[in-house]
This record gives structure tokens, C-alpha cells and sequence, in this order.
């Protein structure tokens, strides 16, 4: 169960988005696995040791567990001469093309860099090459495996958000030198990536893929009772913003390729200088704006969310572009990125990637978040058009 998806006019698909809903769950739920406890992926230890062969010769290999790894199996690696590095094993439905773009899109951003001669003000993560000479490979299960350099911080949460503001905005920038017609097939198509953009909702996990698989879901699963207050309210509203989007898909507002999950919990820090970006497992050709979105889709949960949402913007505005029809549409965006997590989330309790309550524990949270953008929109918008408006009259 594979898709490629390629844009509004374009769209190559292997996954048959008119099956009847019922028999779509019926079918993913018989090829499912048990789930893993939520956030907790592990891997069993011989899976781990082929992957640590496919790319290092001693057997004196120290793996340790990580703190992260929502989606995947991470773990430290350390040889015997004091190398560090991370494994990371995909847990993604064996979605082989997820990876493949994923590493195209750093080795792009990487050539980008040494053709102007000038780094990044952060590290971009960099995967050892395996004994074949290949970024990632192929386990026996079928899962990808990659080694990644250890980029060295910790994850910033909410400190320094000035900084990884600005991080995001130099990376969304970079992001538009991501050339779509020297990439290997079938991506050399532009628009086409294995991850839908965030205006495709419903095609944010590959069990999912329509609106009538999702809605049924929530609807019938008696899973969801545990919060059904929250996720009839989430599911209100993406009735609502289903309708606004197709107004935004009319207004020509600026799309290229982000990374599209560049939220605090994917940013490193040592001190207040961003050190790294982290996880570009969810890249796709999208509009520009939902980069600055995501970002401050984490940042809206917090206690206070606007003075940081001030101090992010701040150093947003200072490297990355934006139009005045697009901050109109901030809000609105921030909301589209947590309803796509909730469809996500679905998606992977669907296809046993995940338990539900990686969605049940997060429901009402995600319904805080929303309920707080809707009741400071204006504030929101005021807030990024006066940043733009200091820096450009400077």
C-alpha cells in the first residue's frame, strides 16, 4: 500500500483512494501487527545487529537507547575508537520511497552548500555512507535502516526562540533551491513526493488516504471514547477548514519543497545557537508557509504561547519570505498542521504502526491548541505583519 503523491493535476497513485471505507479498515486491520507501545519503538536485536553489519565491520559496537524516536527505532551507536553516531531504524509501513526522498533532499541541501561556498548557520543531518556506498539500506524485514552523525545539543523546546526562528527561516529558504528535475524517478516530476502536502489532509498516513475512511473511523471506533468530547470538536473543525482550503488553493500563494515537521522538538541547541535540524523524514513540495506554521503549531500548547510566538517570528522574518496573503492564512495553517496530526495518528493506529492512544493521549491537547489559535487570530497575524513591517523599514 504505496502512494506517490504529484500534485492537484498530476497524481500517480498505487493505492486505490475509492475503495469502500469499511472494507479498506477491514483489510489494514487483518495485515496489521500489534502495535508497539506508543512513542516506545524497539527492534529486536538481531534486525539491529544486521543493520550496525551493514555498515561497520567490529562486533565491539555500543548501542544505547535514545529519549526520541516517536515514528522510529533510534538508538546511539559508538565504536571501539569513540565515534558516536545514530541508527535509525524506519518504522513507516516499509514505505521504501519515503526514504529515498528524504536523503535525495539532504543530499541536494548538502550540494547546495558547497556549491556557494557558504555553510549553513546549523549542521543538516549527514548519514554515513554503508560498506556499499549507499546512505541507507534495506533490512531483511523489509524496513529502511540509516546511520546518521551525531549532531551534538539538546532538543531547544522553548528556549532560545529567536534563534530557531531564524534557523527555520534559513531553512526554508534553502528549501527552495531543492531542484525537483535532478532527482532520481519517480520523483523528477515537480509536486511528486511520497508525503501528500498539508492540503491533501486526508492523505497524511496511507490507511487513511479519504475523508469517508477517516470520518468512519472516529466515528465507529469505540476506542476514541476516552476522549470523545475532544476528538468530536477536532473533527468539527477540519469539517470547517475543509471548506476554507479550497479558497486557499485559489489565492496562488508561493509552494515549494519544506520540511514540513521543523517544530522545537526537531531543532538542537548548544547554549542559544541552533547546532542542528533534525528529521527531514517528512519533506514534500507544499506551501512555503506551512514551514512557519508547524513551527508554531508546538509553540500555541504552551502556557504563553504569544510572546513566543513574537520572539520566533522575529528571527523568522529576519531569513525566510513571506506575503501578506499568507500571513493572512497563518492561523488557519497552524490548525491544518494539528489536524493532519490527527489524521496521522489514525492512520498509524490503523495499520497497527502506532497503539490509538498516540492519539487519545494527545486529543485534548490538540483541541486546547485549536481552541486557543481560533480565539487569537488577529493577534496571531497583527503579530508576524508588525515583525515584517519593523524589519522592512529598516
Amino acid at each position: 500500500m504505496h502512494s506517490l503523491h504529484c500534485g492537484s493535476n498530476s497524481r500517480a497513485t498505487l493505492y486505490s483512494a475509492r475503495v469502500n471505507a469499511n472494507r479498506i479498515r477491514k483489510t489494514i486491520i487483518t495485515m496489521a501487527t500489534p502495535a508497539p507501545k506508543t512513542g516506545h519503538h524497539d527492534v529486536k536485536q538481531s534486525l539491529r545487529d544486521e543493520a550496525l553489519s551493514l555498515f561497520f565491520d567490529a562486533s565491539d559496537i555500543k548501542v544505547t537507547p535514545t529519549t526520541g524516536g516517536v515514528n522510529n527505532v533510534v538508538q546511539y551507536v559508538e565504536t571501539s575508537s569513540g565515534e558516536r553516531f545514530v541508527l535509525r531504524i524506519y518504522n513507516n509501513g516499509n514505505k521504501s520511497d519515503k526514504v529515498r526522498f528524504e536523503h535525495e533532499v539532504l543530499r541536494q541541501l548538502h550540494e547546495l552548500e558547497k556549491k556557494s561556498g557558504e555553510k549553513m548557520s546549523f549542521d543538516l543531518p549527514r548519514a554515513l555512507p554503508s560498506k556499499a556506498g549507499r546512505p541507507h539500506e534495506l533490512l531483511s524485514s523489509g524496513a529502511e535502516c540509516c546511520i546518521f552523525h551525531i549532531i551534538e545539543g539538546t532538543l531547544a523546546k522553548t528556549t532560545s526562540p529567536e534563534e530557531v526562528g531564524r534557523a527555520t527561516g534559513e531553512l526554508c529558504t534553502a528549501m527552495a533551491g531543492v531542484r525537483y528535475d535532478i532527482m532520481p524517478p519517480p520523483f523528477n516530476v515537480e509536486g511528486c513526493t511520497p508525503i501528500a502536502p498539508y492540503w491533501e489532509l486526508f492523505k497524511a498516513h496511507h490507511a487513511v488516504m479519504t475523508r469517508e475512511v477517516f470520518y468512519n473511523e472516529v466515528d465507529t471506533n469505540p476506542g476514541f471514547n476516552v476522549c470523545r468530547e475532544a476528538i468530536d470538536y477536532l473533527v468539527e473543525q477540519i469539517r470547517d477548514i475543509e471548506v476554507r482550503m479550497e479558497g486557499f488553493k485559489k489565492l496562488g500563494m508561493p509552494v515549494q519543497y519544506i520540511h514540513a515537521d521543523l517544530h522545537y522538538d526537531n531543532v538542537m541547541v548548544v547554549g542559544d545557537k541552533v547546532s542542528g535540524l533534525l528529521d527531514f523524514e517528512f519533506c514534500t513540495y507544499d506551501w512555503r508557509a506551512m514551514e512557519l506554521a508547524v513551527a508554531l503549531s508546538k509553540y500555541v500548547g504552551e502556557a504563553e504561547p504569544l510572546p513566543l510566538i513574537e520572539r520566533f517570528v522575529t528571527g523568522y522574518v529576519q531569513k525566510g519570505a513571506l506575503t501578506e496573503t499568507e500571513i493572512d492564512c497563518i492561523p488557519d495553517m497552524i490548525n491544518l498542521r494539528i489536524f493532519s496530526n490527527v489524521v496521522y495518528f489514525t492512520g498509524r493506529a490503523i495499520a497497527g504502526e502506532d497503539g490509538l492512544d498516540s492519539l487519545t493521549s494527545r486529543a485534548g491537547t490538540y483541541a486546547k491548541r485549536v481552541k486557543w489559535v481560533n480565539a487569537n487570530i488577529d493577534a496571531i497575524k497583527n503579530t508576524i505583519k508588525q515583525k515584517l513591517k519593523v524589519l522592512t523599514s529598516v
